[in-house]
């Protein structure tokens, strides 16, 4: 299908892409992995025609069909869902030449033509085309939309569900989505997954979504964090992540097993160099010429022995030390919170003027344990976060937050955050440190000391996600606020938020769409948030089983090719 040939990529003097190579097969579904910033999203961009690349070349097979899943979706002002759905899938424009054609067909060319025209509305489904985007609809929770609803009036969020399904029913051959999930909701992710394990078309993914990609992957492909390659591995995401694993731990025995022999033959050649230091300069009588000569051979044969053993030290094929990032260690201590203090809702009501509300809704959150709310996009659950922090405020009712909680936004604080401060400046103004301390800190979030004096509006989104997370060291906080959390940092980040939140001690409040994150995260307390109410759920499990059962049956109403 496709065929990637040594492709550079480089803006200005950082290499972003050297020497990409690989085959892209019909029906392979593809994990691009990397850390944040190794060219991810630059190579879809490549394949989808949308950017050059430097060098090489990018070949692909005759009337192959590409969907790429931009960032931004533009939309002409009056247009419908319908309109949407029928431009990208082509339909649109066969219904308008189809109608014209109707009036002709007393001419056998026209009626030809219309005949030709026709096979290919069936070929695309045109007939069942309105049953299948509501389909759509309903996989993406939009299905309280009609299909004459202006996109206009859509959030973000909404349109990018659109911009999605509409690339989906359009026929494609390979499907390119970067980032597929930071959009969606639980709901419609398990749709999407179902969706792409019942379809025959190719993907290559680019997500921080572990689950996501363990489903659906059946090859990885990773590009290194220093080199700039990329290596292809069969297998899913987990057979990847431990076959990688047992890769690095083999090299690093492979190593150590070749240190130590070379330290021992070094120690030899020092031995020998010695001996024929000593042995050849060693006095012996004038009378004893014999044992003097035999002294001066063993000296020689030392010397060249050593030459030898240098010469075999220096042919070995070097074994090289695994090359590993440091890991990153999150060193979240909770301030002490004797009393226990909770969280307490009561006949709260927010919102947005009359556009838009929810509530009234009672709630306790008591200390220490872990909340994950959960529902569809647009249900309110990031209002209801900034109503409890105290960034919105509330409509009707109270809410009580214990005087000793010491409360962590990092969505707030990462949208809040002072762009034109420096690093330093802003750990400084936050946590209140000594300088020391505060270069400690930056070392345990895998900042250098030279980042502490970048300016804040230069780091990238994870960057600025491992910076909060350091201020909440600073600050010991004891209440964790995480909405949407594995948004903005990449995988590395997200593993070690888990590994704090096994041990963390404090309340936890979660809004998230990450299965792999929420099973981490132990999730004591689950309640879906929808048409303004808030009803608890046995557990988290029993959501997305329920959920998973409803995103089957919508699948099985399309047919897929």
């Amino acid at each position: 299908m496709i065929n990637i040939k040594k492709v550079n990529k480089s803006y200005g003097s950082s290499t972003i892409l050297a020497d990409i190579s690989f085959s892209l097969e019909d029906n392979c579904s593809v994990a691009l992995v990397g850390p944040n910033g190794v060219g991810k999203s630059t190579l879809l961009k490549i394949i989808a025609g949308i950017e050059e690349a430097d060098s090489g070349s990018v070949e692909i097979s005759p009337n192959v069909s590409i969907g790429y899943m931009s960032q931004e979706m533009q939309i002409v002002e009056a247009e419908t869902i319908e309109d949407y759905f029928k431009k990208i899938a082509g339909i649109g424009e066969l219904e308008k030449q189809l109608n014209l054609l109707e009036g002709q067909l007393d001419c056998p060319q026209k009626t030809e033509q219309y005949h030709n025209l026709q096979e290919t509305y069936i070929h695309l489904g045109g007939y069942a085309f309105e049953s299948r985007i509501k389909s759509i609809l309903a996989g993406f929770q939009l299905e309280k939309f009609s299909l004459n609803q202006p996109l206009r009036f859509l959030s973000s969020g909404q349109r990018s569900k659109i911009a999605l399904g509409a690339i989906l029913l359009k026929g494609i051959d390979l499907l390119l989505l970067d980032e597929p999930t930071n959009n969606l909701d639980l709901p419609a992710l398990i749709w999407l997954e179902n969706f792409l394990l019942n379809s025959n078309v190719a993907c290559v993914i680019v997500s921080h979504d572990r689950k996501f990609l363990d489903r659906v992957a059946t090859k990885v492909f990773e590009i290194d964090w220093e080199t700039r390659n990329l290596s292809v591995h069969t297998g899913s995401y987990s057979d990847f992540l431990e076959l990688k694993k047992r890769r690095i731990q083999r090299q690093k025995e492979l190593y150590r097993i070749q240190q130590e022999k070379i330290a021992k033959l070094e120690n030899t050649v020092r031995s020998k160099k010695s001996w024929a230091d000593v042995g050849g300069s060693q006095f012996v009588s004038d009378n004893d010429k014999y044992c003097r000569g035999m002294r001066r051979d063993r000296a020689a044969k030392s010397a060249k022995g050593a030459k030898a053993i240098e010469k075999r030290i220096e042919q070995m094929d070097q074994i090289e030390s695994p090359r590993e990032k440091s890991p990153l260690i999150i060193p979240l201590v909770p301030q002490e919170n004797n009393a226990k203090q909770s969280i307490r809702l009561e006949n709260v009501v927010v919102g947005y003027n009359k556009s838009f509300g929810i509530g009234p809704i009672n709630l306790e959150i008591l200390y220490g344990t872990r909340v994950g709310i959960f529902g569809i996009n647009g249900a309110g659950k990031s209002t209801l976060l900034r109503a409890i922090t105290g960034e919105l405020e509330i409509q009707q009712g109270t809410i009580s937050i214990g005087s000793s909680l010491v409360i962590g936004n990092l969505m707030q604080e990462h949208e809040n955050l002072q762009r034109d401060k420096t690093v330093f400046q802003l750990l400084k103004e936050k946590t209140k440190l000594e300088a020391q301390d505060i270069y400690h800190l930056l070392n345990r979030f895998n900042f250098l000391a030279d980042d502490g004096r970048k300016n804040v509006g230069i780091l990238s989104p994870g960057e600025r996600a491992r910076l909060l997370l350091a201020i909440f060291c600073g600050l010991s906080v004891n209440v964790l606020i995480l909405d949407e959390p594995t948004n903005h940092l990449d995988i590395e980040a997200n593993e070690a938020l888990e590994e704090v939140l096994s041990t963390y001690t404090g309340t936890v409040l979660i809004v998230s769409h990450d299965r792999c994150f929420l099973e981490q995260a132990k999730i004591t307390n689950a309640f879906i948030l929808a048409d303004g109410t808030l009803k608890q759920v046995s557990s988290y499990s029993e959501y997305i089983a329920e959920i998973t059962l409803t995103a089957k049956r919508l699948i099985n109403r399309l047919k897929l090719r």
